[in-house]
């Protein structure tokens, strides 16, 4: 009896081959700008005042609950730097805040008491009031003051006074203070509705206006590289990055 012949081994088909290594010098290059550091350095109570000034600040500014402490957060990627909650009028008191990017530059971040809420007594917005102007009217290095406005309310009478008094509160002594208006809430309204509402407070005040929104992040990198070309002034700073567009509402 002729012997069964044994059916031929089958050779296992060959897996992906593994992908390739990048070549070295191709790894994704570090954002020179982000900001690696971020701390809180000093505060200010009426009665009392900041460390005197050692370089260009930024402030910002606007009415109670209008997003200030979220969009400081978001603007330095850090969820905590800046105390937030749900109750208006949390910031008391002038805080200074230091910022450093990779590259080594360093910003100090100002964030000024909100105003406008009428729960607070009257002497204590009175003493707001006077810390607020004081610090607008004398520091010397103040660069650029951030006012933030409420997308789906709009420039109201405090903010419009706030604009007008640092216009007439220009010092020969110290460089033009940048007034830089966000609107902030963009994710709460739809796209076109944020771009209608941030084109008529341009053309109301004849200002650049940037839409913001913490939540998507919306309008950070437009306004870090406004905020740089004001305080440093460098050529790299002057050329401001888009950010992705939001998904139609």
């Amino acid at each position: 009896m002729n012997e069964k012949t044994k059916p031929a081994k089958k050779t296992p088909a060959a897996g992906p081959k593994p992908k390739a290594a990048p070549p070295d010098g191709k790894k994704k290059a570090l954002d020179p700008k982000q900001i690696v550091h971020a701390d809180f350095l000093a505060a200010a109570a009426p009665g009392s005042s900041l460390p005197a000034p050692t370089m260009a600040e930024i402030a910002f500014a606007g009415r109670s609950n209008v997003g200030k402490s979220s969009l400081i957060n978001t603007l330095v990627e850090r969820k905590g730097l800046v105390r937030t909650g749900a109750t208006p009028g949390v910031t008391r008191q002038i805080n200074l805040f230091e910022a450093r990017a990779r590259d080594g530059a360093t910003f100090h971040l100002i964030d000024l008491p909100g105003y406008g809420y009428a729960k607070r007594s009257k002497a204590e917005r009175t003493a707001w009031g006077d810390l607020i102007e004081g610090y607008l009217r004398g520091r010397i290095t103040l660069a650029a003051l951030v006012i933030l406005v409420d997308v789906r309310r709009g420039l109201e009478e405090d903010d419009l006074e706030l604009i007008q008094f640092v216009e007439e509160a220009r010092d020969v002594q110290r460089r033009p203070v940048e007034i830089v208006i966000v609107a902030t809430k963009a994710d709460k309204i739809g796209r076109s509705a944020s771009r209608s509402a941030t084109a008529a407070m341009a053309k109301s005040t004849g200002r650049k206006v940037i839409g913001f929104s913490s939540v998507t992040g919306e309008g950070r990198a437009e306004l870090w590289a406004l905020l740089r070309k004001v305080t440093l002034g460098t050529p790299e700073a002057t050329s401001v990055v888009k950010d992705p567009e939001p998904e139609p509402a």
